[in-house]
């Protein structure tokens, strides 16, 4: 895949880490690991209603996706978490977590691509 065309972009985190890359892999590791469990929840509260925890939820996700360039996926975040907070659009809810999902599922399988450069 093209960098053109790829939902991450790592300079930020290149340069919020000192272009180390043990402490990219290990923000990509925590990231790879913490998103799909913070996708369950979102999909957990969701169903159950629980309004206050989606808003929370997407916002704790929303800056982690800003750390590796998803900008489209921090803005997904951020009208997940506005329908949420301000309990408007709900109906919308499903098919917004659903993008979320596919996009988090590019994201990790990206970044876990990345993880392969860091360790030649």
């Amino acid at each position: 895949m093209s960098d053109s065309n790829k939902l991450t972009d790592l300079s930020y985190l290149r340069s919020l880490t000192g272009n180390a890359n043990d402490k990219m892999a290990k923000y990509i590791r925590m990231f790879s690991s913490g998103a799909p469990l913070s996708l369950q929840q979102l999909e957990m509260y969701s169903l159950n209603k629980d309004w206050d925890a989606v808003k929370q939820t997407a916002h704790a996700l929303k800056p982690q996706a800003g750390y590796f360039g998803a900008k489209g996926t921090e803005e997904l975040l951020k009208e997940i978490e506005r329908m949420a907070g301000d309990k408007t659009d709900l109906e919308r809810m499903p098919a917004a977590l659903h993008n979320l999902k596919e996009q988090l599922d590019i994201i990790v399988a990206e970044l876990e691509e990345s993880l392969k450069e860091f360790d030649n």
